[in-house]
């Protein structure tokens, strides 16, 4: 994992649907008005790995194949449990609701370091938070089974005096590969 959040992260990100993220956005919008600082600082997905190079489409597609074929072995669903924090890096954690999935060495083929690549444990990130203070709230339950695996860069915005802001933050989402239908 990169240690420098001025750093971009490259991430490989699992994206809900737009209905399971239409929640969390309400969410993370309740959470932002109770003046929870961070919830509008990560977009809602799972990420899956900190990577060194962005994936291919050919293997974000072999990798979308495995994903279906592990969802679908454990009841077809993704389903969220109780609020989980997981580090990106060193001084970049992400809460949100934790994330059933199990995924086997092999689904990382494509990098040697899978240890230090896996994030765990799963959660689809609803914001930003100090990894020794996570918030105390409780997350919506959700359950989806359409999903798209992406490429994403998350990096820290400086402030105008050059330092980095614990919150400010921005990403990019690259091209959906949609997990094949169950």
């Amino acid at each position: 994992m990169k240690n420098n959040c001025s750093d971009s992260l490259q991430l490989l990100a699992l994206v809900p649907h737009r209905d399971a993220r239409r929640i969390l956005r309400a969410w993370s919008a309740s959470l932002f008005s109770k003046e929870l600082y961070g919830a509008w600082s990560f977009p809602w997905v799972i990420p899956i790995a900190v990577l060194n190079r962005p994936l291919s489409g050919p293997e974000l597609k072999n990798r979308a194949l495995i994903l279906r074929r592990t969802i679908d072995l454990s009841g077809g669903k993704c389903a969220t449990g109780p609020l989980a924090v997981t580090a990106l890096s060193n001084n970049v954690s992400v809460f949100g609701p934790s994330v059933n999935m199990e995924l086997s060495d092999s689904f990382f083929a494509f990098e040697d370091n899978v240890a230090e690549l896996r994030i765990s444990p799963f959660i689809i990130g609803s914001g930003l938070c100090h990894a020794d203070a996570p918030p105390n709230v409780n997350p919506p339950c959700l359950s989806f089974s359409a999903a798209a695996l992406a490429n994403m860069r998350f990096r820290s915005l400086s402030s105008r005096n050059g330092l980095s802001n614990d919150f400010s933050f921005e990403w990019e989402i690259d091209k959906l590969f949609w997990l094949p239908k169950p």
